[in-house]
């Protein structure tokens, strides 16, 4: 699990091989649906910023799920971190689906 983590997060960076943050999204996006599958909210919303950061595509359930799960987020600072991510993000595959 750390080194998918590690993986993830080496695509990141402005001059990452074009390979690398293609993989740094997929691994970004079965660590959201594996957070989703075992309920877990809090780190759901937490790999959901790290996947729209990356630019990954993401499906309208995981963005359902992540709605349901910020409107019970009582940290008020990561819920600020998610609306940010969502609504400052220029991807266009994030822009298409609704602001959370």
């Amino acid at each position: 699990m750390r080194s998918l983590k590690r993986l993830a997060r080496a695509g990141r960076g402005a001059d990452a091989a074009p390979a690398l943050r293609l993989q740094s999204q997929a691994i970004a996006l079965a660590l959201l649906d594996r957070s989703i599958q075992f309920k877990h909210r809090r780190l759901a919303l937490l790999r959901l910023i790290e996947a729209i950061e990356l630019g990954a595509p993401l499906s309208a359930e995981q963005w359902t799920y992540c709605k349901g799960v910020l409107t019970l987020e009582q940290d008020s600072a990561l819920r600020a971190a998610v609306e940010r991510a969502a609504t400052g993000s220029l991807d266009a595959r994030v822009a298409k689906v609704e602001v959370l």
